[in-house]
Formats: C-alpha cells, sequence, structure tokens
C-alpha cells in the first residue's frame, strides 16, 4: 500500500529530530520541499496516453500530457497485431513527411509551456494514438490519512535525505548572516551539509542502478543479442 503524504511529511520531521515542527514549519517549509523532492527524484513512473482525436479532419500534432517527461513508445494506429510502433524523427527533416511511420516531440513554443507530439502521417479523425511515456510523480499534497503518494515507497529515504539536506542547507544560510556566530559551528554546519547532499546524491545513483540491474535476472548471462541464458 503506498505511503500517505501525512507519513511522509512526519517522517521527514521525525528525521530531522523535531516531530512536533518545532524548528521548521511543517506545512511552510517541509510541504515544500517535499515537493521539491518528488519532482526531482530520478525514479519516473510509466503512463500511458490514449489520445483521441476529436477533430472532424486529420490532425499532425496533439499536446502531451502535462506530466510529461520522457517518451517510451508511440502507438499508430492501435488495435494492430503486433502493434504498430512509429519511429522517432526530427520533423525539421526533409524527409519527415515522406512517410506515415515517424513522430516527434518538440516544445509548445505557442504556450511556452509543455510538449506537442507530431505524427509524420497523421490522425485520422476520431482515432486514437497510444503512448506510453515516463511522468512526474504527483505533487499534489493533502495532508491527511488517506491521501497517498505516487512515489514507490521503497525510495523514501531518497526524499527524506532531501529533505535534511535543505534543512542543513536553510540553518547554515541562517547561521551566516549572524554576526555572533561562531567559526567552529559554520565549519560544522557546511560539512553537515556536504555529506547530507553527497547522501542524497549517492542514494539517488543507486536507486537508478538496481533499475538497471533488474533488466537481467541475477545468475544469468546474456549475450550481444540481449538472449538470456
Amino acid at each position: 500500500m503506498a505511503f500517505t503524504w501525512t507519513k511522509v511529511l512526519s517522517d521527514c520531521l521525525l528525521a530531522l529530530g523535531d516531530p512536533l515542527a518545532a524548528t521548521w514549519s511543517r506545512t511552510a517549509t517541509i510541504w515544500p520541499w517535499v515537493q521539491e523532492a518528488v519532482l526531482t527524484i530520478p525514479i519516473l513512473r510509466p503512463m500511458i496516453d490514449d489520445h483521441t482525436n476529436a477533430a472532424s479532419t486529420i490532425i499532425y500534432s496533439y499536446q502531451a500530457p502535462v506530466d510529461f517527461r520522457e517518451v517510451i513508445t508511440v502507438e499508430y494506429p492501435i488495435g494492430v497485431q503486433p502493434p504498430t510502433y512509429l519511429s522517432r524523427k526530427n520533423r525539421l527533416d526533409e524527409s519527415f513527411w515522406n512517410s506515415n511511420d515517424f513522430y516527434d516531440i518538440d516544445h509548445d513554443y505557442t504556450a511556452g509551456t509543455g510538449w506537442f507530439i507530431w505524427v509524420s502521417g497523421g490522425i485520422a479523425a476520431s482515432a486514437h494514438i497510444k503512448m506510453q511515456y515516463l511522468a512526474n510523480h504527483s505533487t499534489t499534497i493533502v495532508d491527511d490519512s488517506t491521501a497517498t503518494w505516487t512515489v514507490p515507497d521503497v525510495y523514501e529515504n531518497i526524499v527524506i535525505s532531501y529533505v535534511i539536506a535543505k534543512a542543513y542547507r536553510e540553518r547554515l544560510s541562517a547561521y551566516m548572516i549572524t554576526p555572533t556566530a561562531h567559526t567552529s559551528t559554520i565549519l560544522q554546519l557546511t560539512d553537515m551539509v556536504k555529506k547530507a547532499e553527497d547522501h542524497y546524491l549517492g542514494l539517488s545513483q543507486r536507486a537508478l542502478q538496481r533499475l538497471t540491474d533488474s533488466r537481467i535476472t541475477p545468475n544469468v548471462a546474456a549475450d550481444k543479442f540481449d538472449r538470456v541464458y
């Protein structure tokens, strides 16, 4: 079962030794830091966007979902066995529009934010196009006992380590502008900030490495064609 936002926020405060939020406000400080951590976590969530062309004519582009980060596959037309996947190609290439086999992803230059999916052969009226993609995790935090997050629970330690690093840096900044702060205290906090940030980076890198390793079953070998023995 996925963790609730209440548990995640409480776990962050417990890790900081501030369970009652006497030093760091639960809503004004920890809450935004957790949102930042979730946005920057390197483990994205796989999603499917089944888009329907609601227009009465063929279209050649449509807006990607707001949580889009990376494309995995684009299938069109759908419902074909084996599936028909489009190949990615730069839409500015002269040969892009000479075939029905390509797609491209580019910025939404009109809105200034978001992404557009371009399809070389177009999408027929009322037709579906399916995209598998990697998405941001939801950062809509509801601090109650029912609202859950989309980050796999096993990666909660990455979020907590990010919040700890932010908290230490905030304390260091506060001491740096205090005229009476002792140099030794500043040096200790500087070292704590570095260690906390290194710890966060280490956890993130190990999590990504585990994803890579998990593609191959332990105690087996794979040849250059990715055939497993």
